[in-house]
């Protein structure tokens, strides 16, 4: 006999082989006592299915059949499906609602739980004495194998296999004469599945109309469509989580989905881990994942450890490499993040790991003790994976707007005894790049968080404290908000004046930025003196030379320009100029700032010819060193364009301007303050060139 298969066609007392690896089962089988093997008649079909739920929405029974093939009278033979997915998704009610629907393709539909080798078997002598009783456990499991090998026209269902080298040899017997489908939470890659030559479906959730109707129907409240809705994204359209939601809220009759929704939220483990009067508490969400977990963590404690990890980022989109410090060796990152894949606890596409959000709330319940050192690690690892410069550095840009949902969730997902300096200068630093990408609300929402944090845990005379008070008043001033910003400002001044000092350079930039606020609310009076004292002590104190002194030096010439005094301006920029060449080099962002601003010095002083030329070169040196996105490209292109309209060459003018707000639109959205601007100036150009249907 050979090793490792099923062998049915055996004389005397040989074993026969149930299974492969280290669990296998030796049957003594004498042919000579059994009957043939036999159909199970004409016109009859026979089977054994679960019973089914009566609610079924939002799955599309044809893809298997169509896949299987055949049609309602006839079947085509050697077909095999294995349907995998999270725990709880649906993969068993799929394949029973199929097999029901699709009954009379077959002569006969067998269904068996097939966690594990034994009840395999089991399930393969029940399909015996159903057709024909014969004497032993071991005499019926050898007669089905042979029904099975005799006969075409069958359904096998192998449910909720965990080990799939539990059905290979079953697979090999005998799937070439009829039909088997097998659920599993496992996703074994393309090449296993086609080795075993099943092919894979791999299930999702359900699509949201399919979860409200779910919830409505099963509750009978069909009025609640909202709460429904509201309910089924916390649930993120698991259906069985959807079930058990829609159990808990039917028992109670007072209960609305909002109601389950705080339920959820207060004492998720109460609700996790009930599956409703009448369910089974072995299919309650909690103890589905957690069991699964634990076999996950038997295998790898780094698998474990990156779960913990991920229980406390946004459920969608975080990039793998984030995960990389986890490990010395990224081969054991990849292993890791392969077996949680393969048991369906995430999805990695493309580079980015996802995971339902279920699962992420029932890891976060089981941490217990552990939970704080899992945030640690969770906030190390997205401040070593941040960019540098949310302002300047445009490359990075991406990655931050990538990154944003994770520390959002992460920050939400602390308790405030749990929140440290090293999150919160994260999330100050998320609240900077959203000042910057005109998300001003949402900045100062996040920057008021963080003080609030920074209050409690440091003090308000904490330097960490008093920068966050600072970065709210500029988010303020970017708001338009000015009044607030610039008592914000007053006060923070007031205060590192009597902590730190006239002198100190922390008070130097404060006072910079009162004076930058009174500017921008036409307090010119009061800018101008402020900003001439700052920098008379930048100096002083500082030296001519240092970049902070070159800083206060070109917005005081800025603060001249607006008040228009514009020989002063063209002056001072043109100082601050030389220095910053001479400092800092031709392509330091402070130089090309200065270019820029004295350009622009020069076409509010009717020097236009002067103020295209120093235009056209800061552009092609910004683009070069700065590159076609940055923020100072930007407005050197815009400030060009407006040289040009100035200069009556609006062609040239409606050009740049229209190439300005395609790339403002889609580098800072529709409703960035910059983007309006863009598309006003644009307007009126369209305007001066008669072309107002424009």
């Amino acid at each position: 006999m050979s090793s490792g298969g099923y062998e049915v066609d055996v004389t005397g007392g040989q074993g026969v082989q149930v299974g492969s690896g280290n669990t296998q089962t030796n049957i003594g089988v004498y042919a000579h006592r059994l009957p043939p093997p036999q159909s199970a008649g004409p016109g009859v079909v026979v089977h054994n299915l679960p019973r089914q739920s009566a609610v079924f929405l939002g799955r599309d029974l044809r893809v298997l059949a169509d896949q299987l093939g055949g049609d309602d009278v006839g079947v085509v033979v050697g077909q095999a499906g294995a349907v995998h997915g999270l725990g709880g998704i649906g993969k068993s009610e799929l394949v029973n609602h199929y097999a029901r629907e699709y009954l009379s393709r077959y002569s006969l539909v067998w269904w068996i739980t097939a966690d594990n080798i034994e009840n395999l078997n089991l399930g393969l002598a029940a399909l015996t004495r159903r057709l024909h009783p014969v004497a032993t456990l071991a005499d019926a499991q050898a007669w089905a194998l042979g029904w099975l090998q005799a006969n075409t026209g069958w359904l096998l269902v192998l449910d909720n296999v965990e080990d799939v080298n539990d059905i290979a040899d079953l697979l090999g017997v005998v799937g070439t004469n009829g039909q088997i489908l097998v659920t599993t939470r496992r996703d074994l890659g393309a090449a296993r599945w086609a080795t075993l030559g099943l092919t894979p479906f791999r299930l999702g959730v359900l699509s949201r109309p399919a979860s409200i109707d779910l919830l409505t129907r099963l509750t009978g409240r069909a009025e609640d469509r909202e709460g429904a809705d509201r309910l089924a994204e916390d649930l993120g359209d698991l259906p069985l989580a959807l079930e058990q939601a829609a159990a808990y809220v039917s028992q109670h009759a007072r209960m609305s989905f909002d109601d389950y929704r705080t339920l959820l939220s207060s004492q998720f483990a109460r609700v996790a881990s009930a599956s409703g009067f009448g369910g089974k508490d072995d299919r309650a969400v909690s103890l589905v994942w957690t069991l699964t977990m634990s076999t996950i963590t038997g295998k790898s404690p780094l698998a474990g450890q990156m779960m913990d990890v991920l229980a406390w980022l946004a459920p969608d989109d975080l990039p793998d490499e984030v995960l990389a410090p986890l490990a010395d060796d990224p081969a054991d990152i990849d292993d890791a993040l392969a077996l949680l894949a393969s048991y369906s606890m995430l999805n990695q596409v493309d580079g980015m790991v996802s995971v339902h959000r279920l699962v992420q709330a029932v890891t976060r319940q089981s941490q217990e003790k552990a939970a704080e050192a899992a945030q640690l690690h969770a906030t190390e690892l997205l401040a070593r994976a941040l960019p540098n410069d949310p302002i300047n550095n445009v490359r990075g840009w991406p990655r931050w707007s990538t990154l944003l949902p994770h520390i959002d969730a992460l920050i939400a997902g602390l308790s405030s005894e749990h929140q440290n300096q090293l999150i919160l200068r994260v999330g100050d630093r998320a609240a900077t790049y959203r000042q910057l990408q005109g998300q001003t609300k949402a900045a100062i929402d996040q920057f008021e968080l963080v003080l609030a944090h920074r209050l409690r845990i440091a003090g308000d005379e904490h330097r960490t404290t008093m920068v966050s008070r600072a970065n709210r008043a500029s988010a303020y001033r970017e708001a338009g908000r000015l009044e607030e910003a610039i008592r914000e400002f007053e006060s923070v001044l007031a205060q590192s004046r009597r902590l730190r000092g006239q002198e100190h350079l922390d008070t130097l930039i404060c006072r910079s930025n009162l004076a930058s606020t009174y500017q921008a609310a036409g307090r010119l009076r009061e800018a101008i003196p402020e900003f001439e004292s700052a920098l008379a002590d930048s100096r002083r104190l500082l030296g001519e030379e240092h970049p902070d002194t070159l800083t206060l030096w070109n917005n005081l010439a800025g603060a001249y320009r607006t008040a228009g005094r514009l020989e002063e301006a063209i002056r001072e920029f043109e100082s601050v100029l030389t220095e910053s060449r001479r400092l800092l080099g031709e392509e330091h962002p402070t130089t090309l700032i200065a270019r820029i601003n004295l350009a622009g010095t020069h076409h509010a002083a009717g020097r236009l010819e002067e103020a295209i030329r120093g235009l056209e070169s800061v552009l092609a040196d910004s683009r070069q060193w700065m590159g076609e996105d940055h923020p100072n490209t930007l407005s050197a292109r815009n400030n060009l364009a407006s040289a040009y309209q100035a200069a009556g060459r609006l062609e040239e003018a409606i050009r740049e301007f229209e190439s300005v707000l395609a790339d403002r639109r889609r580098l800072l959205g529709e409703d960035h303050p910059s983007t309006l601007i863009s598309r006003d100036n644009l307007a009126y150009a369209y305007k001066l060139a008669g072309r107002p249907e424009s």
